[in-house]
């Protein structure tokens, strides 16, 4: 099962990060630049890492900035595609 932007995307919702800042996030473009903040950053990752049951070390967070590079680690992490 591939990860989709709209289920990462509710993964911010549920990780604090405002609803409405949430639902206007585009994939492609860098979170932080998108009104999350520093403790938003850190609580969606371990959420990203609990759902999926992936391993995001400190270099793998580091070049994670977009849904889109979540998605595609998450896949990659599961082998998928």
């Amino acid at each position: 099962m591939k990860v989709t932007g709209l289920e990462l995307k509710n993964l911010l919702a549920e990780a604090g990060v405002q609803p409405e800042v949430a639902r206007a996030v585009d994939p492609a473009a860098p979170l932080l630049k998108q009104g999350l903040d520093s403790v938003d950053f850190p609580a969606f990752c371990a959420l990203v890492e609990e759902r999926f049951q992936v391993r995001l070390d400190d270099e793998a967070a580091l070049v994670l900035r977009t849904l889109d590079d979540f998605a595609a680690y998450v896949g990659k992490a599961k082998g998928q595609p």
